[in-house]
C-alpha cells in the first residue's frame, strides 16, 4: 500500500481519523457498510490492494474533506493523488429520483390496506410492507397509490424497481442495484462488480436520506434482500405473487379480492356511468361475481362493455356465462395471460398438481380428496398444497378446506384438458373441441391411480 517512507500508511491514517470521530472499529464498519474484518485489516496494513469501493465508503463514513481524501488516496496508490481519482473527487452529486408510475384515479375498496401500508412503523429498522396476492388482485395499483400519497414525506426521492419476478428472466439483484445506483448519481465506473459491495454502496448512498422504495413483482426473498436500505429514514413497499418471508418486523399484507359493493363501484367507474345507467343492481353484482371479484377481470369486463356500444349489461352477462377466460381479454390485457406466469414458474410436480386440481368438479375439498386427486400420500399432498398456497394459486378459507378461485379453477381446468388431449403448451383455453373430463368427488380418484397430465 505504498512506500512507508513516503508518508503515513493507510492504517495509520484510518486509525487516526477513526479515533478523531470517536468510533470503534465495529462502529466504523457499520457506518460504512463494511465487514469489521476489512476495517481491522486495513488499519493493520493487512490489505495491500483495498477495493476502491471500500476506500470510498470509509471516506464517506469518516466525513473526510478533499485534502484528507487526497492523502488517503496517495497512501493507497503509493503516489500523488489525481484530481479525478474517486477518493479525491468526493461523493457523487445527489440525484433526487421521482420514478413512481402514474397513479390510479381511484382505488376501490382498499381503504384498510392503504391504512396499513401508510401507517406501518418499525422499531429501529426500515419500515417494510410486503403486499402479496394472486395475479390481478391489484397489488401494484395499491403500492403505487400508497407511494404517491406517501411521497411528500420522502423529499429525497422515490425509487420504483420492477423486478419482473414472474417473467421468463427475473431481474438479478445485482443488475437492479447497478441501475438504482446510477439513478442515485453513482457513475457506472464506480459501481463495484460484486453483489455485496453494490449493496453496501447502495446502503451508504441512502444513509441519512429519506427515500421511498417500491420493489414491484418480487420473485423471492433473495431478490429483494440486497435492495433493502439500512437507514430508518427510508421506507420500502414490496409486491409479490408469492407469500414472502419479509425481514425483521416487516408487515405481510395479503391482498384478497374485492367485496361485492366495492367491485360494483370499480366496474361502474371503469365502464363509465352512461354505460351502466339504468342497469339493475342485481345485474351489476352478477357481472362482478362472474369476474371472480378480481380487479383485473372487472376492469377488463368494463373495457369490453365500453368498447361495444351495442352491448348492454345483459349482453355482457351472457358472454361471461360461457367461456370466461376467453371473454376476459382486452387488447394486451388478459386474465389468462396474467395467470400464465404464476403457473409457469412452478416446478414440474407443482404444475402437475395444479392441473389435476383443475379437474375437480366441486367447489372445495379436503386433504384426503386432494391426495386422491394427486395420487399421492396425505403428507406429500399437504406439502404440494402449501406450495400452491404460497403462490396464491390455492386458497384455504377455513382450516383444512381448500379451494381454487373461480378464474384460477377455469385456468387450471383448461390446462388439464390440454394435457389430456395432447395440446402443446401455450394457450389451451382457445382449444374448445375437447370436453373437460371431470373427476368424481370424494374421492375422485383412488390413491395410486395414474392420471396422465
Amino acid at each position: 500500500m505504498g512506500d512507508p517512507g513516503a508518508g503515513p500508511s493507510v492504517g495509520v491514517l484510518l486509525r487516526g481519523w477513526r479515533e478523531r470521530a470517536l468510533l470503534t472499529q465495529e462502529q466504523l464498519a457499520e457506518r460504512a457498510g463494511l465487514n469489521v474484518r476489512t476495517v481491522r485489516r486495513l488499519e493493520n496494513s493487512g490489505l495491500w490492494q483495498p477495493r476502491t469501493t471500500s476506500i470510498l465508503l470509509l471516506a464517506k463514513a469518516l466525513e473526510l474533506n478533499r485534502a484528507e481524501r487526497a492523502m488517503l488516496n496517495s497512501a493507497v496508490r503509493g503516489g500523488p493523488a489525481e484530481r479525478d481519482d474517486p477518493a479525491v473527487a468526493g461523493p457523487p452529486p445527489v440525484t433526487v429520483p421521482r420514478q413512481l408510475p402514474a397513479d390510479v384515479a381511484a382505488l376501490a375498496g382498499r381503504e384498510r390496506e392503504l391504512a396499513i401500508v401508510e401507517g406501518h412503523r418499525s422499531a429501529g429498522t426500515v419500515p417494510v410492507v410486503c403486499v402479496s396476492g394472486m395475479a390481478g388482485a391489484g397489488k401494484t395499483a395499491l403500492a403505487v397509490h400508497a407511494a404517491h400519497r406517501l411521497a411528500p414525506l420522502f423529499p429525497d426521492g422515490q425509487l420504483y424497481v420492477d423486478l419482473h419476478g414472474h417473467a421468463t428472466a427475473p431481474v438479478e439483484p445485482g443488475a437492479a442495484l447497478a441501475r438504482v445506483l446510477r439513478t442515485l448519481g453513482v457513475p457506472a465506473e464506480h459501481i463495484p462488480g460484486f453483489l455485496d459491495d453494490r449493496a453496501a454502496l447502495y446502503r451508504s448512498v441512502l444513509a441519512g436520506r429519506k427515500v421511498l422504495i417500491v420493489l414491484d413483482d418480487a420473485a423471492d426473498e433473495y431478490q429483494i434482500q440486497p435492495l433493502l436500505p439500512a437507514g430508518r429514514g427510508c421506507r420500502v413497499i414490496v409486491t409479490s405473487r408469492r407469500r414472502l418471508t419479509c425481514p425483521g418486523d416487516a408487515r405481510n399484507l395479503p391482498l384478497d379480492v374485492l367485496p361485492v359493493a366495492e367491485a360494483v363501484a370499480l366496474f361502474a367507474r371503469s365502464a363509465g356511468p352512461e354505460r351502466v345507467a339504468g342497469a339493475p343492481a342485481g345485474e351489476l353484482a352478477e357481472v362482478v361475481r362472474r369476474c371472480g371479484l378480481l380487479p383485473l377481470a372487472i376492469r377488463i369486463a368494463a373495457a369490453r362493455l365500453r368498447a361495444r356500444p351495442a352491448w348492454g349489461v345483459p349482453q355482457l352477462l351472457d358472454r361471461l356465462a360461457g367461456d370466461r377466460l376467453a371473454e376476459l381479454s382486452a387488447g394486451r390485457h388478459s386474465v389468462a395471460a396474467a395467470l400464465d406466469p404464476s403457473y409457469e414458474r412452478l416446478p414440474a410436480e407443482q404444475r402437475r398438481a395444479y392441473r389435476l386440481l383443475g379437474s375437480f368438479a366441486g367447489t372445495d375439498f379436503d386433504l384426503a380428496t386432494a391426495a386422491a386427486l394427486l395420487g399421492t400420500t396425505a403428507g406429500r399432498a399437504s406439502r404440494l398444497l402449501d406450495h400452491l398456497l404460497d403462490a396464491h394459486l390455492v386458497q384455504e378459507p377455513v382450516l383444512g378446506r381448500y379451494r381454487l378461485h373461480d378464474l384460477v379453477r377455469d385456468h387450471a381446468a383448461a390446462l388439464f384438458r390440454a394435457a389430456q388431449s395432447g395440446v402443446p403448451p401455450g394457450r389451451p383455453w382457445v382449444q374448445r373441441a375437447v370436453p373437460l373430463t371431470t373427476v368424481p368427488s370424494c374421492p375422485p380418484v383412488e390413491p395410486g391411480t395414474t392420471v396422465l397430465v
